[in-house]
């Protein structure tokens, strides 16, 4: 478990954002970044929020698009861009616990918003609402609706294309 306190916000020369578009994300060469943002995923929801491995891991991870957020070496946070009938869905957003209050949910998404266009949308946690609404989402319908047991709300971002805060990798 990576520690973020002082240090990575004094080292931010060694925070890389990689994506990995959705046809990206099954190829054999990227699956060690699609293994990382998955480790991510497993300590926060699994672990963390008691999110069963099958919900979380739906099988859709090769046929979408990854954001990985590496601190050095060491995986910290990642997000996943989904295409739906309904529009764009950023989705799976999670930053280790030892990472969170450093601003790299908030560059996360940010980088997100800048590599996606039209309707765009998020399934946000209840307890995390204001957190996307000081980023600019708004809630869709004020109804709660749960997902893995855990109250959520509709946002989406009206806003258009973002600009991205940081230069986004791509693997080669």
């Amino acid at each position: 478990m990576p520690a973020c306190g002082l240090f990575a916000i004094m080292d931010r020369m060694e925070q890389t954002v990689i994506h990995l578009d959705a046809q990206a994300a099954s190829l054999a060469t990227n699956q060690a970044y699609l293994a990382l943002c998955q480790q991510v995923r497993r300590s926060v929801f699994v672990q963390e929020q008691g999110v069963s491995e099958a919900i979380d891991f739906d099988g859709k991870d090769r046929s979408c698009g990854h954001l990985l957020l590496m601190l050095g070496d060491e995986a910290v946070g990642t997000l996943r861009i989904r295409r739906t009938e309904e529009g764009t869905k950023l989705e799976r957003i999670a930053v280790l616990s030892s990472c969170r209050g450093q601003g790299f949910g908030e560059l996360l998404v940010r980088c997100a918003l800048s590599l996606v266009e039209g309707n765009v949308y998020i399934h946000a946690q209840v307890h995390s609402q204001g957190f996307y609404e000081k980023l600019g989402f708004v809630v869709e319908d004020p109804t709660i609706y749960y997902e893995a047991n855990i109250p959520h709300r509709t946002m989406i971002w009206p806003h258009g294309r973002g600009a991205s805060p940081c230069i986004v990798t791509r693997p080669s």
